[in-house]
């Protein structure tokens, strides 16, 4: 896999596997519904989960920024990835009041 960069904090690396969440998703929905089949009787109603897991597993097969854990994990390559480069390199600085004051007191 190739390396890739994070928008949120700009980590530049290989992403992690988002599996642990998406499995506790996917145990909840099944043992919920799972649970209420079981106690009506109604078993059709189990292609709840079964729907629910196979539109989880295309959806959210996702990896995650080991840094910050944010999903925004990017090819460097991409539009994307170029403006958090650009970002890296040239900050947005952020004037602040206080740091005016502290400028005006030390001098130099």
């Amino acid at each position: 896999m190739k390396d890739r960069i994070c928008t949120n904090c700009g980590h530049v690396g290989k992403p992690i596997p988002q599996s642990k969440e998406s499995f506790f998703v996917d145990a909840f929905i099944w043992g919920t519904v799972g649970s209420f089949a079981l106690m009506t009787g109604i078993m059709p109603i189990l292609a709840i989960p079964a729907a629910w897991s196979l539109y989880h597993i295309t959806k959210f097969n996702t990896t995650k920024c080991p840094k910050c854990l944010s999903l925004d994990m990017v090819d460097m390559n991409s539009r994307k990835g170029m403006q958090a480069i650009e970002l890296q390199k040239n900050p947005i600085k952020v004037w602040r009041a206080d740091d005016a004051d502290n400028a005006s007191q030390h001098p130099g």
